[in-house]
């Protein structure tokens, strides 16, 4: 009888659907399957607007050769970089003020902070069209003051309108990693640097932000990642004058038909934001930031 019970049991266990197969099928449908299909697309090549399945680096040797292609790669490296160290510096006092010093405000001051996401990106784009456009809200204020005569033309349909853009659209994604590793940094450490002759500064420096690593890390890997593959800011707030990567794997889709060009942009762009994710993945654990 303990036998047959034993024998059930196991009969069982091996029928058991594990719990995280669900999960495995979702992103083996909507992920892998997805980044295998351009994966093997980039190895293809268009010829005569017929699609060639014979393995060729065509497609990447096209994209090294092209120089509107390695402008727009290292366009896109430059604003990812510079959006991302700006919200790294406008971040930490945000999530320094709501965790330290907000109170009873605080729960306010997070709501405040995911409000912009409760609207679309092309809603903000538009809001800021309307902001910096040379007869939006800024030019017509500076000119009718009179500290410039006529309207700066270079605030919209650039690349500084564009990293205006994302820095606003993914600088909530900088303060909630930061804060939350605030949380974690007790009074008492900053109280007891104070008691040994630590100014406020220096206790900042040398206790809070050392502490504050792993969240700006975090951070600063989410901001890089989503700035560096965005194409709806760029290109309503850049106007097209300045090609980006995301921009440049749209029009090969779209404009030119050439799904392999594209689809070699694309991991080209995937192996980057994969590099990024591994090499922090192995200086910061996650459950430090968690």
């Amino acid at each position: 009888m303990l036998l047959r019970r034993r024998h059930g049991t196991a009969s069982r266990d091996k029928h058991k659907v594990s719990p995280i197969a669900p999960v495995l099928l979702f992103q083996t449908v909507f992920f892998v399957a997805p980044i295998g299909i351009l994966f093997v697309y980039s190895f293809w090549r268009m010829q005569d607007f017929r699609l060639i399945t014979e393995f060729s680096f065509h497609n990447y040797r096209e994209m090294a050769n092209n120089p509107l292609l390695i402008k727009a790669f290292f366009l896109s490296l430059r604003v990812a970089l510079v959006v991302t160290v700006v919200c790294a510096v406008l971040a930490f006092p945000i999530a320094y003020f709501i965790s330290k010093k907000a109170g009873r405000w605080k729960v306010a001051c997070l709501v405040a902070v995911i409000i912009p996401f409760w609207t679309s990106f092309v809603l903000r784009a538009y809001a800021w069209k309307l902001l910096l456009g040379e007869r939006g809200v800024i030019n017509t204020g500076l000119v009718s003051t009179g500290i410039i005569e006529a309207p700066l033309s270079y605030l919209l349909y650039s690349p500084f309108a564009t990293a205006i853009g994302l820095i606003y659209g993914f600088l909530p994604f900088m303060v909630m990693p930061i804060y939350t590793s605030l949380e974690k940094v007790k009074d008492s450490w900053i109280d007891a640097a104070a008691d040994l002759g630590a100014s406020p500064a220096r206790a900042t420096w040398e206790v809070t932000l050392p502490l504050c690593i792993p969240g700006l890390v975090v951070g600063c890997v989410f901001t890089f990642i989503f700035a560096l593959g965005e194409y709806v800011i760029p290109a309503m707030l850049g106007g097209g004058k300045d090609l980006l990567m995301a921009q440049a794997i749209v029009l090969e889709f779209e404009l030119s038909q050439n799904w392999p060009g594209g689809a070699a942009i694309s991991v080209v762009l995937l192996a980057i934001v994969f590099a990024v994710v591994a090499a922090v993945l192995r200086w910061v654990k996650m459950e430090e930031v968690l």
